[in-house]
């Protein structure tokens, strides 16, 4: 039986435990015996439940410990507090005398919902469409209402139903997957998933006889970005629709192919009122690999063509100041000069950032470089999407940006060059 901590597991699942095996007639010192200090519980007939702590240790970065253990199935609580690496590892241990017994390995993984690798592996992709689970592997889903112990569902739902946060309470009263953490740390401390994510919004919102914003961040790792997005200016509603990710694995972390599929991707869908581009400004510089007068920009524009979804390139001229236009999203989060922002629940990249990102002491982005296991690259974990995020709101709500800023003259300025920039129009 395992868990993150012994002193977690001691505290809880043991006493759990424990107390199934009275509630089944079986008396301590007579058919089973309990070694707190070796953390096992052994029956009559030398049948043995192992206490297992699975943290990371940086001395063990491989669960070497795991190495000689002579087991035969295994539980783990908690499984979200747990690495993926630790769970396979494990899985691999499970084979004292499986073949008498079980036949094959087997191994129970129990958590409330959560938005690491376990949802992804076991409940819902990116998309948040359901998982076809790889072979052997299956979820169970299961709520505080499927207790047998009717006494202890009463108890435990009166306690969940007080608790005033609301994505808290669907995660834990009703197991839904669909929760947004809150995170006060993060720079985007006004997003509230409970408000701001809408499901099923593409479906709703998106008129492909409106003009649709495209808004593109040239990072290649983790991925490329794009963000699309409609804006309602009578009703003062942003509908940001639908996250696109150029993936390396795809071969698509690049401008000539990602804009080859965003181009495919709208003559399917049938899109006819036009198609904006625009986002990080630093797209305008000539790569030392393409020639002059070429970059991200004159790419994506010849991609798209002449034709039916013409295609306008909407610029800021130079990045707007991070630390100001953070807390202008942060206010319009909250309704600032009575806009309001609509964000699909698809957009799970975007949402990543708008939690996870944190804030520097200085105001800005905090954009810690991870390293990629696989290949070695280094790249900017969080802020890709959200800078997309930036651009769009800053660009296209500028009156409001304009006015946030209260004449600030560092502020951007649209470039007006006509033959590229199509200025203010829409």
């Amino acid at each position: 039986m395992a868990r993150k901590t012994l002193k977690s597991l001691k505290e809880s699942t043991w006493n759990t435990i424990r107390a199934v095996i009275k509630r089944w007639g079986l008396i301590e010192d007579v058919h089973y015996r309990v070694n707190n200090l070796a953390g096992t519980l052994t029956f009559w007939n030398d049948s043995i439940i192992l206490m297992l702590e699975m943290a990371d240790l940086p001395s063990d970065p491989n669960f070497e410990r795991f190495g000689s253990m002579e087991a035969t199935i295994c539980a783990v609580d908690e499984v979200s507090e747990i690495g993926q690496k630790a769970i396979e590892v494990l899985f691999s241990r499970l084979r004292w005398r499986t073949h008498e017994t079980f036949m094959v390995s087997k191994m129970l993984l129990t958590t409330n919902p959560t938005t690491n690798w376990v949802r992804s592996r076991f409940v819902q992709d990116d998309n948040g469409d359901k998982v076809e689970t790889r072979e052997g592997e299956y979820y169970i889903p299961f709520s505080v209402f499927d207790n047998p112990d009717i006494g202890f569902r009463q108890t435990y739902e009166a306690a969940l139903n007080k608790i005033s946060d609301q994505a808290t309470k669907e995660r834990l009263l009703y197991g839904n997957w669909d929760f947004v953490e809150a995170n006060d740390m993060a720079i985007y401390n006004r997003f509230d998933g409970a408000k701001h994510l809408i499901s099923g919004l593409k479906e709703r919102a998106y008129d492909p006889t409106k003009p649709l914003i495209t808004v593109w961040d040239f990072n290649v790792a983790p991925q490329m970005s794009v963000l699309s997005a409609q804006i309602d200016y009578e009703n003062k509603k942003v509908y940001v629709l639908e996250e696109i990710l150029g993936k390396p694995q795809d071969k698509e972390n690049n401008t000539p192919a990602l804009s080859r599929r965003v181009q495919q991707k709208l003559y399917r869908e049938k899109h006819i009122g036009g198609v904006d581009v625009t986002g990080d400004p630093s797209g305008l510089q000539r790569s030392t690999t393409t020639e002059d007068g070429i970059n991200n920009y004159t790419v994506i524009l010849d991609t798209f063509g002449k034709g039916v979804l013409r295609p306008k390139l909407k610029l800021l001229r130079k990045q707007p100041p991070q630390v100001t236009r953070c807390e202008f999203v942060n206010e319009l989060f909250t309704g600032y000069n009575g806009w309001t922002i609509e964000i699909d629940l698809k957009c799970r990249k975007l949402t990543e950032d708008l939690i996870y990102q944190l804030k520097n002491e200085d105001g800005t982005k905090c954009k810690q470089k991870v390293t990629d296991p696989k290949t070695g690259v280094k790249y900017e974990k969080y802020g890709h999407l959200s800078d997309c995020l930036d651009y769009l709101l800053c660009y296209y709500l500028r009156d409001s940006w304009y006015k946030f800023k209260s004449g600030d003259s560092n502020g951007s300025i649209i470039a007006t060059t006509p033959a590229v920039y199509d200025g203010f129009n829409y």
